[in-house]
């Protein structure tokens, strides 16, 4: 795949807006020189997230979410790199420019555009025809019914594919596009050297990746054909493992609500999103591949089932459940009422509401495992509980933390009559170690009070690049007690060089950066103009950075005093010690003299 030039890379990012990017996450007030607002990537109750949109960085104090405005899009659209520059191009009106590749890349790049440009206006043909013809009739009359409305069926680009069978073939070609460009996109089928549309007499959904691009189709019958769904075949741009319909559709709204819904049919989605509930893609069925959970944990973790609750179902469930620890998503189930869909919930008069109190009393999945183990075991005899309590130990093995198994394992003690001690006792062998997790299921490592000394006095360089280079210049990398801290520092002495006057260092300079660099900046430009960074502040904050790295020095070679091998210079020791007193001292009469 052809490279993005940098210089396109620049201009997307000198485009953007980041206050028009990140306000559907969030609500953002102007505070000083920025914008602060609620973090988009945990849940808080005080605002903590702070954006700079001149430099185009965020950076959340608390959870210690930070990048570029790139990389806010890339996490909150579940985009890699490149799709997000190509999103973001799209958005401000940028035109991409590649390195130069292979002819045979560039034609293979220029043939899947022919595909997309193919696919779309196959869906705005089909889109036309539902609305218009009179073949469609039966089709408009069976949505009507089904209670869906115009919008909802726009949004969706429903479509309707004449029974004809060279149809689309007819205008496709009048467009320039040749039988086989056609056939390659799953638009039509070759049998007995005769070729014809692949879709006859069907009602159209077409599916959507993230940037909104047609990828291929899904088709119902509306009469008693065989089959009653036909998906597009396979080809360049479609794979039916990867896709969940309605994807396209759902991402910003998954993002926002840090939640998704599953449900199995394409009219479930539909009837969701015309009642508000915007965050829901379907399986096609109950065939829940891990493939298509992979697609969906790129915008959420947490995954809402709403699956039917017969056999099928709650397969579906369960093998949910085995891929959520691989993925590390959250898994639970909306129990729908015996015999309804989500469609025909929610279009029933107050459905909207019944299907929120609904998922407001959805099952975690571990949960509904233990329910089913129990309710389907002979309880009232010892092997019936021996043999419950061996099927329910490698489902409590895969609890997603320690507070959800130990709350099942009293169910399952209080079901089973067993006392406590020995209900641990014999889930002994199916225990979990897990980490520290903070809120919102974000990691976070406490910084060292060195760290911290060490974050302030790089913040207070960008800050003030006129007094930090005679500084910086004074230092090494022995100065700082992490990686990313060393590294930030080169970077910043780099960039600052002797004096730093003028020195600009923006979104830009940041993501071609390298070296690890780029975790470590957005924070420190964040804090370089939110924080009080005055420049009287960096000779004391330079003179506890050399305390620092004398102490750990002088550590260093009293631990070798009675080293035969690498005896300790006592002439050194001496020497050190002596110049951290000075500068002790020196700290001291300072802070005396302010007083």
């Amino acid at each position: 795949m052809a490279l993005i030039r940098q210089e396109s890379i620049d201009t997307v990012i000198e485009a953007s807006d980041m206050l028009e990017l990140v306000a559907p996450y969030t609500t953002l007030k102007k505070v000083g020189g920025g914008y602060m607002g609620r973090c988009p990537f945990h849940s808080e109750k005080d605002p903590s997230f702070s954006i700079d949109t001149v430099k185009k960085v965020y950076y959340c104090f608390s959870c210690g979410a930070k990048g570029n405005v790139v990389n806010f899009v890339m996490e909150k659209e579940g985009l890699d790199f490149p799709d997000a520059i190509k999103s973001m191009a799209e958005r401000y009106g940028v035109k991409l420019q590649y390195e130069e590749s292979s002819p045979e890349e560039e034609e293979r790049r220029r043939r899947r555009e022919r595909s997309y440009s193919l696919l779309d206006q196959a869906a705005s043909y089909y889109a036309r025809v539902l609305r218009e013809s009179a073949a469609a009739a039966a089709a408009r009359e069976y949505l009507a019914e089904r209670g869906f409305k115009t919008e909802v069926i726009d949004e969706f680009r429903l479509g309707f594919s004449p029974a004809g069978g060279r149809d689309l073939l007819t205008k496709a070609a009048a467009k320039g596009y040749s039988e086989d460009e056609l056939l390659a996109a799953g638009l039509l089928r070759e049998r007995d050297g005769r070729r014809y549309d692949y879709f006859r007499g069907r009602l159209m959904f077409p599916f959507t990746d993230h940037r909104g691009r047609v990828l291929g189709f899904g088709a119902r019958v509306l009469g008693d054909g065989k089959p009653k769904y036909l998906n597009s075949p396979d080809s360049d741009v479609y794979h039916k493992k990867y896709l969940l319909f309605g994807l396209g559709n759902a991402r910003q709204a998954s993002t926002r609500e840090d939640r998704v819904y599953i449900v199995e049919g394409y009219t479930d989605v539909l009837a969701l999103h015309q009642v508000g509930i915007a965050n829901v893609v379907a399986s096609m069925g109950t065939a829940l591949t891990e493939s298509q959970l992979k697609e969906v944990s790129r915008y959420t973790k947490n995954v809402y089932l709403a699956l039917d609750a017969d056999a099928a179902g709650r397969q579906a469930m369960l093998r949910a459940l085995d891929v959520s620890k691989k993925l590390d998503l959250t898994i639970r189930l909306v129990q729908m009422p015996g015999g309804s869909d989500p469609a025909d919930l929610v279009l029933a008069e107050g459905g909207a509401e019944r299907f929120r109190e609904l998922a407001a009393e959805a099952l975690a999945l571990l949960e509904y495992q233990v329910h089913e183990t129990l309710a389907s075991a002979d309880l009232d005899t010892a092997d019936g509980k021996f043999r419950a309590l061996e099927a329910l130990k490698p489902i409590l093995a895969g609890a997603v933390n320690a507070v959800e198994r130990d709350e099942q394992s009293r169910i399952i003690a209080d079901r089973l009559r067993l006392s406590p001690e020995n209900m641990a006792y014999l889930l002994k062998p199916a225990a979990k170690v897990e980490g520290t997790v903070g809120e919102g299921g974000t990691q976070r490592r406490v910084l060292s009070q060195e760290e911290i000394a060490e974050r302030s006095f790089l913040s207070i360089c960008l800050a003030n690049p006129g007094e930090a280079g005679r500084y910086l210049q004074d230092m090494t990398e022995a100065h700082f007690t992490t990686e990313p801290n060393r590294s930030a520092f080169h970077w910043i002495k780099g960039k600052l060089g002797g004096t730093g006057n003028g020195t600009v260092i923006d979104a830009s300079s940041m993501a071609a950066a390298g070296g690890g660099v780029e975790s470590i900046l957005p924070e420190l430009l964040i804090r370089s103009e939110t924080e009080a960074n005055s420049p009287e502040a960096l000779p004391e904050l330079f003179m506890k950075l050399n305390v620092a790295e004398l102490s750990r020095r002088i550590e260093n070679l009293k631990s070798r005093l009675n080293s035969e091998e690498e005896p300790a210079d006592f002439h050194e020791l001496a020497r050190l010690e002596e110049r951290r007193r000075r500068i002790i001292e020196h700290l001291h009469s300072t802070h005396q003299g302010s007083i």
